[in-house]
């Protein structure tokens, strides 16, 4: 009887052991009720994790949003907008066929709205004018200024100001004025109204404006602002088309299935156009190619772990029963782990990916120590049920001890401002206390 469990007087020495004792002898007693907490316990996590899990895939994720310096940059974003521009790269020996290639993307793009926004590879005539004066010297600013003194009295309604008397006299006194330039400017004007005067009797239809500019533009600048203007370099070989790509930031999969789209859109453009190149680039494409491999990677690294570790316990043990129940209870740890992770933080970023991979390692730990002791008390002929819990007196607290230790390791990386490393000294932590149950 006396191997079956221990006698009810005995009392291990310490609070730890006497409590893994008394725990470990409620589980073997109750195994089903035990069984089916645990694997609704792992059914909650996955459903939590697969529910509300996010994958923050920006580089500014990393960092603290409360820092000074973040702070700057997203007052800059809100004022001027940040770079997260897809930029399409279209290079070819002719202006024309880079042109074509633009025209074809841009319209392709118009018709998803919903994936693309900004789309910027042109500027029309017309559509800059309302900023013309943005472009002007001070010199000329000064200039329309006066104009618009001139003609404040018809501007405020007095019309007769602009018959033929008014502005005859006008004439006569600025050509009486002893300026030379402003002789020079009176003549030209004066030549000009009499010329539309003229015109107009002659031709009614044939009518120019009598009054002069107000701002005289360069001649040169006057004619490209009636012309489409395409986003090419200096020597036309190559041309640029930028694009705002419209996805949740908070999505699992980020900006990849705009980028997706806009590939295959590429796709289809180069085949008509055999003799353009064209290439795909921009803040968020990197950052998407740095999450799937980051994604991709994880998966590898954790596939990998998970069948070396379950290899080893299968040599060191020589046998398949054990290591499986040891891979089984890990597979339990991760679940938690990763249902703590969606509780505690609510998603993962390029760095924190990786902490499957590392719980596999650390994780697989506590397992051995506990087998390993097991299995040297049945080698003794113990009872299944005293060396369950002969175990959990044994080395149970140095397990939980080791636990704590390096949750407390882990834990302290929360400290640091870099969110990066933050987030995940504190899933490692997390997962570092799962694993040991």
């Amino acid at each position: 009887m006396s191997l079956l469990m221990p006698p009810p007087q005995y009392e291990p020495p310490g609070w730890m052991r006497s409590g893994l004792r008394r725990l470990t002898i409620s589980v073997m007693r109750n195994p089903k009720l035990t069984l089916g907490l645990v694997l609704l316990s792992v059914v909650v996590s996955v459903a939590l994790t697969a529910g509300f899990l996010k994958f923050k895939t920006e580089r500014s994720d990393l960092i603290d949003p409360s820092m000074p310096f973040h702070q700057r940059w997203l007052n800059y974003t809100e004022s001027f907008g940040d770079s997260s521009d897809l930029v399409v790269v279209v290079e070819g020996n002719s202006p024309n066929r880079i042109k074509a290639v633009l025209d074809e993307l841009g319209e392709r793009l118009s018709t998803h709205p919903d994936q693309f926004a900004n789309v910027l590879y042109k500027v029309e005539p017309g559509r800059l004018r309302g900023k013309g004066l943005y472009y002007l010297s001070p010199e000329q600013l000064q200039t329309g200024l006066s104009r618009l003194e001139e003609l404040r009295p018809a501007l405020e309604g007095n019309w007769h100001y602009l018959g033929i008397e008014n502005l005859l006299g006008g004439f006569s006194q600025r050509l009486n004025s002893g300026d030379v330039a402003q002789q020079q400017q009176t003549s030209k004007e004066l030549h000009q109204l009499l010329t539309s005067l003229d015109q107009y009797l002659q031709n009614p239809e044939d009518y120019e404006s009598p009054w002069p500019r107000m701002i005289e533009i360069d001649p040169k600048r006057e004619q490209q602002a009636n012309q489409i203007v395409y986003l090419l370099n200096d020597k036309g070989t190559m041309g640029f088309l930028k694009a705002k790509p419209v996805y949740a930031r908070d999505g699992f999969e980020g900006a990849a299935p705009v980028i997706d789209l806009l590939r295959n859109l590429i796709e289809e453009v180069d085949r008509e156009y055999a003799d353009i190149e064209i290439g795909l680039t921009g803040i968020p494409v990197l950052e998407s190619d740095e999450m799937r491999r980051s994604q991709a990677d994880m998966i590898v690294a954790s596939i990998l772990s998970f069948l070396g570790v379950g290899l080893l316990l299968l040599l060191g043990f020589r046998g398949v029963r054990h290591p499986l129940i040891a891979l089984m209870m890990l597979v339990v740890g991760l679940a938690w782990s990763f249902g703590f992770t969606t509780a505690a933080i609510g998603h993962l970023n390029i760095l924190s990916v990786s902490f499957a991979a590392i719980l596999i390692g650390l994780g697989i730990d506590f397992g051995i120590h506990y087998l390993s002791r097991y299995l040297h008390f049945r080698h003794e002929r113990r009872p299944l049920f005293s060396s369950l819990v002969r175990t959990s007196e044994s080395v149970g607290p140095g397990i939980i001890t080791a636990a704590l230790t390096t949750a407390l390791a882990f834990g302290c990386a929360t400290f640091t401002p870099f969110l990066g490393i933050a987030e995940l000294g504190m899933i490692a932590a997390g997962g570092s206390c799962s694993a040991r149950w």
